[in-house]
């Protein structure tokens, strides 16, 4: 019985570290398929004969999901974290297997199903990585943890349009024939995300449910209601709501952009290769982001990034060419940080209003659904180039919102996912 103790201890180090490493990995190759998925929304669009707005109905159907994102965080406890990454990447499987019958029996309703059920792995998975990331591990590399997870999938978004040329061959010009290494494609995808929830599922959880309860004890629910007196929260939430839609449909619209006359008139194939260093650039926003607000506050460094982005978005507006081109590139590099440091400017000194000010900018996600779908039908109407003015309007709302907020900001909170 004396040895008993020691032995659970370095079972249960060996269960924790093996869990921390399989949130990393499916951080990860989510990341990658979630990617794959999405780089084909100009494919799809031609192939279902589709406008943008319709286009933009994939991006609506993968991000409605996180409306739950709440009710799966007041779940977690009880159906434990290891299982909900069990149920992610189950649901991640079906929705990839379903684009197969979609794409090969033409039916778009299928598609947008598939996408739903992307979007409900997608909602379960960031609900329960987060807090398994913040408490797998001692408490001052909390940070470094998220950190680490982020970049894999920032890496993860790079290495995937960059696989699709050896993937996809070059004289695969059209939809026509493209599709059966598209429905390959799916295929793996969905049978190794399976692999991953088999994975997930053989883990053993000994000490893991412990830990979490541990990490995050409960809160007092009777002073989160002063959550809704917070302007700082709220406008937080509709910051998130607008950037996050708009950097959506910066990413679904790219390839349409620059393939377009005004845009660069790009070849798919070329269109793939520039898409990889949009990505490339977003991810290098991301950890010059980690530095940098190590030494100025990150509302200052925030305002310099809208800035840009401001900058840029006009060249994308009204320019032609490659200035459009390099304008709708580097943008990627500037809006990186706008979700983690919107997250770290409205919950600055919450204390123990913190958890729920978290679940609340969550569903801030839902922008990623409603406005692409907005901008698509303002694209319809008035051509892809002159429908990025609606991003200007937003990202000077946020800008007003992080000027108005600075004063109050009285330290540098570690960024989050």
């Amino acid at each position: 019985m004396e040895n008993a103790e020691p032995v659970y201890n370095r079972f249960s180090f060996r269960s924790t570290t093996s869990m921390l490493w399989t949130v990393y990995f499916i951080s990860f190759f989510c990341g990658m398929a979630q990617c794959f998925e999405n780089v084909f929304l100009p494919e799809f669009k031609e192939f279902f004969h589709l406008g943008y707005q319709e286009q933009m109905y994939t991006m609506f159907a993968k991000n409605i999901p996180f409306l739950f994102a709440c009710f799966v965080g007041s779940k977690l406890a009880i159906v434990g974290y290891k299982r909900c990454l069990t149920i992610a990447m189950l649901l991640y499987a079906a929705g990839t297997l379903l684009l197969i019958p979609g794409l090969s029996q033409g039916r778009y309703e299928l598609l947008l199903l598939g996408f739903f059920l992307i979007g409900s792995g997608f909602t379960v998975q960031i609900v329960a990585m987060n807090p398994l990331l913040s408490a797998l591990g001692p408490l001052d590399g909390k940070s470094s943890r998220l950190n680490f997870g982020n970049a894999l999938g920032a890496i993860a978004q790079i290495i995937a349009p960059a696989t699709l040329s050896f993937i996809i061959p070059a004289a695969a010009i059209s939809v026509a024939d493209k599709l059966p290494y598209m429905r390959s494609l799916f295929q793996v995808l969905g049978f190794l995300l399976i692999v991953l929830a088999l994975v997930t599922l053989s883990l053993n959880d000994a000490g893991i449910q412990s830990k979490m309860e541990a990490s995050f004890p409960s809160e007092n629910t009777d002073s989160q209601k002063s959550l809704w007196h917070r302007p700082k929260v709220i406008l937080g939430f509709i910051s998130v709501f607008l950037a996050l839609g708009i950097e959506a449909s910066l990413f679904g619209f790219f390839r349409n952009y620059v393939e377009s006359p005004g845009g660069g008139g790009l070849s798919a194939h070329q269109s793939e290769r520039l898409f990889t260093l949009y990505f490339l650039l977003f991810a290098l926003g991301r950890v010059a982001a980690s530095w940098i607000q190590t030494r100025i506050r990150p509302s200052v460094h925030m305002a310099i990034n809208l800035l840009a982005a401001i900058l840029c978005l006009f060249f994308v507006v009204f320019g032609k060419g490659y200035i459009a081109l390099v304008a709708i590139t580097i943008i990627g590099f500037f809006i990186s940080i706008f979700y983690p440091t919107l997250y770290a400017v409205a919950t600055e000194g919450l204390g123990n209003l913190t958890g729920r000010a978290s679940g609340l900018l969550t569903l801030g996600f839902l922008g990623c659904a409603i406005i692409p779908v907005l901008q698509g039908r303002f694209a319809d109407s008035v051509g892809i180039h002159h429908s990025y003015v609606a991003a200007i309007l937003v990202y000077s709302f946020v800008f007003v919102y992080v000027l108005r907020n600075a004063s109050t900001e009285t330290e540098r909170p570690p960024l989050p996912i």
